[in-house]
């Protein structure tokens, strides 16, 4: 991913996907991951995560059979029967209102690390390269005080994320 982030009449693109850029992000990930057990440590996930683990298995059983096999036809429609119960289940107001909520609380914990001036100040001096140079990037809290650095911000972080599955295979 070679996206370019102009800001400030600079271009500046990510550090290259490695370790080292990984290092220098893990204030991000360590402070996203606590801000987003800050705001749902008290939630209780227990029934959200056995009905998606629920779906998940009965998927997986469905994988490993076929319907046009006799042997398994009888298997097969009794599985397809539960799964179509599972998403039911899974897709219930009480579970539906509970996964809005994370995704909520994952976006307020995401917002707060934006809007953090003075972290995202050092972090993206950390993580950026300038795209025309070999230069040391510095970005000064100053600077993103300005009301267009919230789009830079997002779309660097944006990236960050999308790269995140990646590193895992995924």
């Amino acid at each position: 991913m070679e996206n370019i982030f102009e800001f400030n009449g600079k271009k500046y693109r990510l550090r290259e996907l490695d370790l080292d850029l990984l290092h220098r992000a893990t204030p991000l990930l360590t402070k996203y991951r606590e801000l987003h057990y800050k705001y749902t440590s008290t939630l209780d996930t227990t029934k959200l995560d056995e009905a998606e683990n629920e779906v998940l298995l009965l998927k997986k059983a469905l994988d490993e059979i076929t319907e046009q096999d006799s042997e398994n036809s009888e298997v097969y429609s009794r599985l397809s029967g539960k799964l179509k119960s599972a998403e039911e289940k899974l897709n219930s107001t009480e579970l539906i209102t509970i996964r809005q909520y994370i995704n909520d609380m994952q976006a307020l914990a995401l917002y707060e690390i934006i809007t953090d001036a003075s972290f995202m100040a050092k972090l993206l001096s950390e993580i950026l390269v300038n795209d025309s140079s070999t230069g040391k990037v510095i970005i000064i809290e100053s600077d993103l005080k300005d009301p267009s650095s919230l789009e830079f911000i997002k779309r660097i972080i944006a990236d960050f994320f999308l790269l995140m599955p990646a590193l895992s295979g995924h």
